[in-house]
């Protein structure tokens, strides 16, 4: 008998899979390894940074079925509350360890780390790609869950309000038309510096905004193929589907080919998340299992963690002088790894600390007595 999973196993193991994309990219970012014949170090690897909007849209349609017949307002503050604490403690750890390192190097005056910390406010308060001083960040990998986060606080509060017009026709009509808009202008669905629409909204927020969307479409397409009596075959052969169109992205991030091609990826992307909540195939039988889950959860420890070893390499460049690179992208691996440990140990007595004290604040002594209990 298959143990039963809260969350979708499949997904938690694609969750792990897309972060270690993403971070090999970045790795890639900075020490540019060579490669031939169309091959790369993970060049395309920010391309799983679509799997992640997918997945964030996909949980809050579904999230918001919770919220029905109540207050918008309270209802999205509710939701809100719950997603920013969700990486509020990893953040601060993650800011602030980076920031101590910065203003300990040798060349740094006292002025240079109060000016820093001022410059990297807007990053402490997730708006580093909101206009405000957006090259200064500290945790620079971190543009995706501020970007992720305020169009949340766009995206809920209409799912709410308007439900299936807004979930079933406006969201995939947005996803196409943004992503389209966004490869015709810029020819790639990624550039966290740049700015659209007349140079007036940062790209980021877009590109969050028209992925969320698509996510929440997949939610309603997932929900419609639950109706449906599959066959053994035609389980086979989606299972195949969402296998081919999760590996695809995965071959496409350590190649070389053209950014053009990122709006087929999220297309793929798109239909192997549809398919794999909707749990139609037999990937569950593969990835149904604690390993799969653990990994999961350790995606969002790893991505924030990913920025110490890179601001080590920042502040101490002398230290690498003469390494070679793929002893130095050993270094990033293996620094990421431990610091995620590190970050998660102190980050649940830390969120607690915040949690108790939000609520002291703001006059809720039965939600401090619950979690205390925890």
């Amino acid at each position: 008998m298959q143990t039963k999973f809260k969350r979708n196993a499949t997904i938690e193991f694609m969750r792990f899979v897309f972060c270690m994309l993403v971070i090999l990219y970045h790795i890639n970012n900075r020490l540019d390894f060579e490669l031939s014949g169309h091959l790369s170090f993970f060049a395309n690897g920010k391309i799983g940074v679509e799997f992640f909007f997918l997945v964030s849209g996909w949980l809050m349609a579904k999230s918001a079925l919770k919220y029905n017949e109540k207050p918008i307002v309270n209802s999205t503050k509710k939701f809100m509350y719950g997603k920013v604490m969700g990486v509020l403690p990893l953040h601060l750890l993650a800011f602030f360890t980076c920031y101590l390192m910065l203003a300990v190097r040798p060349t740094s005056r006292m002025l240079d780390k109060f000016t820093m910390l001022v410059n990297a406010l807007p990053n402490l308060f997730f708006l580093q790609k909101s206009g405000i001083l957006a090259s200064k960040a500290i945790i620079t990998p971190e543009w995706y869950i501020a970007a992720m986060l305020w169009m949340m606080l766009i995206i809920f509060p209409l799912i709410l309000r308007f439900r299936d017009k807004f979930t079933k026709i406006a969201c995939p009509i947005i996803a196409v038309l943004l992503l389209g808009y966004l490869m015709h202008d810029k020819g790639q669905l990624g550039g966290v510096n740049r700015f659209v629409f007349n140079n007036t909204v940062s790209k980021v927020y877009v590109r969050a905004f028209a992925e969320m969307c698509g996510g929440a479409f997949c939610f309603e397409l997932s929900n419609a193929l639950i109706r449906f009596e599959f066959k053994k075959a035609d389980k086979v052969f989606l299972t195949l589907v969402e296998g081919f169109c999760y590996l695809a992205p995965v071959l496409y991030s350590f190649t070389d080919l053209s950014t053009e091609y990122e709006l087929y990826v999220y297309y793929m992307l798109a239909v192997a998340v549809t398919l794999s909540f909707s749990s139609v195939t037999y990937s569950a039988i593969i990835f149904n299992n604690a390993l799969s889950i653990f990994l999961g959860k350790a995606s969002l420890p790893l991505y924030m963690a990913q920025t110490v070893g890179f601001t080590v390499f920042l502040c101490f460049p002398n230290i690498f002088d003469g390494v070679r690179k793929k002893y130095i992208a050993l270094f990033f691996i293996l620094s990421t790894f431990i610091f995620a440990i590190v970050f998660n140990t102190f980050a649940k007595p830390l969120y607690r600390g915040i949690n108790n004290k939000l609520m002291t604040l703001t006059n809720h002594p039965e939600r401090i007595v619950k979690n205390n209990k925890k």
